[in-house]
């Protein structure tokens, strides 16, 4: 009776198949692989972030990142949902809910989360009034300015190098939303701004590229110079058609009396010779068999006949009379002007036909700098007016609003995630590590709950809190500190509830600036060893 018992309880047992805890521990092992590779995804996009702060972003740059950014972040959301799934199904242990159940719910919550990002994102950009979209504009070329050393913020910062390190662009990637408690901002930049879109200009066009663009031009201006000039070319089915058939028509006239081109005889060559040339312009020495010279010849009066069959043209509100040169051609007033339209060049400019020399060439690039200078410092020193809706410059403003909030809340949301999933990782190793001392069942006793707890809170409120009370160089500069009194002193003009909204928002750059400085090296290390260099969809400028 005995026997049967015990066995009737071990069948028992193994029906019932693993404990709970074994399940638990199966489970914690697996999440803590998941954190790990999501950590080191989303800790190599927080140091690609870095890079796109003040880097020569364009608005498809923004657009990638972005789209990185919130599917980390939905990936983040749904692994807290996918451990408090697990865990249910592992305590309840009747199956439920299934593996599809919590798949299609992880599923569900990394798209829920991205949208909800997408959302927020669109909401901001689209909601923001017209100076700061104003601000917006100049503070993504300051940005840049300041990371390339090209901008020197006197009385400010005392460390020029700062900006370019990467406590400096975390700080600057809040920078358009801190730059309206900067003091005279306008009037400290408004002396170098000129210099500062100078150079812009040169980085994003080049001598080289502009130089190309100039060929370019001058290539499809020749097309239209052999079309005006009816020039043949190679391709020219005309040309080809008219030598083939004064070729046959002349080897059938020698073929009547019973000669080829190389048996003409030598005392019939000059008769033959003279009947060839009232139709074909051959050479009088001509040999009856050169077939090349021939086939010239034949070029050479089709060619003269395009020429008197030209008519006058109108390029550019200009009547251009036939017969003219290729140089003075491009010298007439509508080329000159259609080209000046496709440079970007100022009217006093003259482009000429070709360039021997770099040298030669600089002037030319020169006055398209110029001229894109001024119609882009009339941007930047638009009133915030020309950026609301309607206003002349309202894309422009929508455009650099996206670029300058989008790696601002990228990093906030990295940083968020980063920090709470590592809390989350060291939650899960002191679980597991209980676990191991814990019951059939996997519960744990309420003292060994609180330390796990207690090692997710401590963590959690451990690091941020230390963050905020740790300094940089961008925390003690006189610019932060500028930053903290325009917060502290919006209790008496916009009431209490904008000073705390102010101060949360010193609070994360704080955080931000100082929690970069210790973590991008490491994260950098990552993205470039562990993650082979992944770029998180952003190509600089000559990468």
């Amino acid at each position: 009776m005995n026997t049967l018992s015990a066995t009737a309880q071990a069948a028992a047992g193994a029906a019932r198949g693993p404990s709970t805890r074994s399940v638990l521990l199966r489970q914690g092992l697996f999440l803590i692989c998941l954190t790990l590779l999501y950590l080191t995804f989303e800790l190599g996009f927080n140091a690609r972030l870095l890079d796109v702060v003040g880097g020569d972003t364009s608005i498809d740059d923004v657009h990638r990142i972005e789209f990185y950014g919130r599917t980390l972040s939905g990936i983040a959301a749904a692994l807290v949902v996918l451990q408090l799934m697990l865990t249910h199904r592992a305590k309840k242990g009747a199956g439920k809910p299934s593996y599809q159940v919590i798949a299609v719910c992880f599923g569900v919550t990394v798209l829920v989360v991205y949208f909800a990002i997408k959302t927020l994102v669109d909401g901001i950009v689209f909601t923001r009034d017209a100076e700061f979209r104003r601000i917006a504009v100049n503070s993504v070329l300051l940005q840049r300015s300041l990371v390339q050393g090209r901008l020197k913020l006197d009385g400010l910062v005392e460390d020029d190098a700062l900006f370019a390190r990467p406590e400096g662009k975390a700080f600057l990637a809040l920078f358009p939303f801190l730059a309206v408690s900067v003091d005279r901002l306008d009037e400290k930049t408004r002396a170098v701004k000129e210099a500062l879109i100078r150079t812009a200009v040169r980085r994003s066009e080049p001598p080289q590229a502009y130089y190309k663009d100039y060929q370019e031009a001058m290539k499809a201006l020749g097309d239209k110079w052999r079309q005006y000039a009816r020039i043949p070319t190679a391709s020219d089915e005309g040309l080809r058609n008219q030598q083939d058939r004064a070729w046959n028509d002349y080897r059938n006239q020698l073929a009547r009396r019973g000669w080829q081109p190389s048996t003409v005889p030598a005392r019939a060559r000059s008769a033959v010779v003279k009947h060839v040339r009232r139709s074909v312009p051959v050479p009088a020495d001509w040999n009856p068999a050169d077939e090349a010279t021939f086939r010239a010849a034949v070029e050479q009066r089709y060619h003269q006949q395009m020429s008197t069959s030209a008519r006058s043209v109108k390029v550019g509100n200009d009547h251009i009379p036939p017969g003219l040169s290729y140089e003075a051609f491009v010298a007439r007033p509508g080329v000159q002007r259609e080209l000046r339209q496709t440079l970007k060049l100022p009217p006093q400019v003259r482009v000429a036909t070709s360039y021997g020399s770099p040298a030669e060439f600089t002037p030319v690039y020169d006055a398209f700098v110029d001229g894109k200078v001024r119609q882009e410092l009339i941007k930047y020193e638009a009133s915030a007016s020309d950026f609301a809706n309607g206003g002349k410059y309202a894309q422009a403003g929508i455009d650099a609003t996206r670029a300058a909030v989008v790696p601002a809340i990228a990093l906030f949301f990295s940083l968020l995630g980063a920090i709470g999933h590592f809390s989350k990782l060291l939650y899960l190793l002191a679980k597991t590590l209980l676990l191991l001392r814990a019951p059939a069942d996997g519960k744990l006793t309420r003292g060994a709950a609180l330390i796990a707890t207690g090692v997710l809170l401590a963590t959690l409120c451990g690091v941020w809190v230390s963050l905020s009370y740790t300094d940089n160089a961008v925390t003690r500069s006189p610019l932060f500190t500028q930053m903290l009194q325009w917060a502290r002193g919006a209790n008496g003009a916009d009431g209490a509830s904008a000073s705390t909204g102010r101060g949360m928002l010193t609070n994360i750059a704080h955080v931000v600036a100082v929690g970069q400085g210790y973590g991008y090296p490491i994260n950098e290390s990552i993205r470039a060893r562990v993650l082979q260099g992944l770029s998180y969809g952003y190509h600089p400028a000559g990468s």
